[in-house]
């Protein structure tokens, strides 16, 4: 009977050790360290327009059932910007859905004038392009992958 209680013990010590080894391996989603509403002012100090397009024929996506663009998995997806000067602009590129993991976070040097930042093929799913100057989101930028 004593042993019997020692193994019972033994075996429910295990399962805790497991599920708590289990929870410290959870992860928060991946974040571009910036979210909610842009900042429009800071925009417009920055930027005349933006908006994604298809780089090969340089024309916006179709409007999605979601809202934003519509690509599908061939299309290289750009950001078309007009710049008003010589700005450092970071795109990070996350999911919308499924945890919401980073697929691309670049920073380029926008130069004055209408320029293509091209952002690469997108496995199908929702995303949203942030668009962030010196540390502050100016634009979000919806799009689907289908």
């Amino acid at each position: 009977m004593f042993a019997k209680k020692h193994r019972i013990v033994l075996v429910l010590c295990i399962i805790a050790a497991v599920a708590v080894s289990a929870c410290g391996s959870v992860k928060p989603p991946e974040d571009c360290g910036v979210g909610g509403t842009a900042d429009d002012a800071k925009f417009a100090q920055h930027f005349a327009q933006m908006e994604l397009v298809n780089k090969a024929t340089g024309q916006p996506g179709e409007e999605s059932a979601e809202g934003g663009a519509k690509f599908s998995v061939n299309d290289v997806v750009a950001i078309r910007a007009g710049s008003l000067g010589t700005t450092s602009v970071r795109a990070c590129v996350q999911e919308r859905t499924g945890g919401g993991k980073i697929a691309l976070d670049v920073t380029v040097t926008a130069e004055e004038g209408e320029r293509l930042l091209s952002l690469g093929l997108f496995p199908q799913g929702s995303y949203v392009v942030r668009v962030i100057v010196d540390g502050t989101l100016v634009k979000n930028l919806p799009f689907v992958v289908q």
